[in-house]
């Protein structure tokens, strides 16, 4: 970790020098000249600069120049800088193994019907933060993914949304869709709220922290307001409020994981994710065990052994395969 910190500085010098230029680092050079998956790792991260740059200066946000001129975003050196903040969290994998791909498509720049597309995806064991071209801020949990577009003829905002997300949706006369891979669509014009919808769960639950929003599922409708929550349940197909603390439904975003009469089974599908590890469980355990408390965020081994002193389990570990069996 410590080795990518420092080649990462090296890194970012030689990029805010221009990409173009020839390494001159000694430094660089001996890490580029080391082996061949250097090489490549620092063409990855060329291209991740290079591309970024349309996206990510966004501290200062004006719809209309950026709807209409996004292609000439100001690349002074202090804005490469700022840039680099969020580049840095790529390079230096102090997010683990972080999947980006960003691809960022424009026909009609200076047309009135400009179409903007861009895509992230986060693997598990990883998480990480993006702003989107309106100025929303999205945090993306372990496993998630994210499509985001916006047409000027159909005059909205539209997120394509698997995982788990905290969104913090810049306020704009365009409304702000979000699909998820379950069916379940959400409605919001500027609010705060979290959504968990991975496609492979039986439910998509919502926590709203600040504004209003529509959620809507072929014929069911549900209106939210600021400290509400709910529920959908693939399953019934029903969509309802439900009663819960707020703070439990976000604790992932500060690392921690609130379990609430929590199954073993829906824990270790969490654990799965953050860790990127495969857990087995053997016999009913999954169900018939269930737990309160919140855990930190530690070591996959740590948790295991607060989880053997809760409950009847014992644990063997090999490799990224771990199997949970009854005592």
């Amino acid at each position: 970790m410590e080795e990518n910190k420092h080649i990462g500085l090296h890194i970012v010098e030689y990029l805010l020098g221009g990409s173009n230029n020839s390494v001159d680092d000694p430094v660089l050079s001996e890490w580029l000249a080391s082996g061949e998956s250097n090489r490549a790792d620092f063409m990855k991260y060329k291209k991740i600069w290079e591309e970024s740059r349309y996206f990510m200066e966004m501290d200062v946000f004006d719809r209309t120049l950026a709807w209409e001129k996004i292609n000439k975003i100001n690349q002074r050196k202090e804005r490469f800088r700022k840039r680099f903040t969020r580049f840095i969290y790529a390079v230096s994998g102090a997010a683990a193994t972080v999947a980006l791909f960003m691809t960022l498509s424009y026909s009609g720049i200076f047309e009135k019907d400009m179409h903007t597309t861009l895509h992230m995806a986060v693997e598990n064991g990883s998480r990480s933060e993006m702003t989107l071209p309106d100025g929303s801020v999205v945090k993306l949990n372990a496993g998630s993914s994210l499509g985001y577009s916006f047409d000027r003829k159909k005059k909205i905002r539209e997120i394509y949304f698997q995982g788990e997300g905290f969104f913090k949706v810049a306020k704009d006369d365009y409304p702000f869709m979000v699909n998820t891979a379950n069916g379940l669509q959400i409605k919001v014009l500027g609010t705060t709220f979290n959504l968990c919808a991975y496609k492979e769960d039986a439910r998509v639950r919502t926590a709203l922290l600040e504004g209003s929003v529509e959620l809507s599922h072929n014929s069911a409708n549900l209106h939210l307001n600021a400290g509400e929550m709910a529920l959908y349940d693939l399953k019934t197909n029903e969509l309802k409020k439900e009663k819960g603390l707020l703070s439990h439904a976000c604790g992932w975003v500060s690392n921690k994981l609130y379990m609430d009469e929590m199954s073993l089974s829906e824990v270790c599908k969490k654990l799965e994710r953050h860790y990127d590890v495969q857990i087995t469980l053997h016999g009913n355990i999954g169900e018939t065990i269930h737990y309160n408390g919140v855990l930190q965020e530690e070591s996959i081994t740590d948790v295991l052994n607060v989880l053997v002193r809760l409950s009847k389990i014992k644990y063997q570990v090999s490799g990224k395969n771990i199997n949970i069996t009854s005592k």
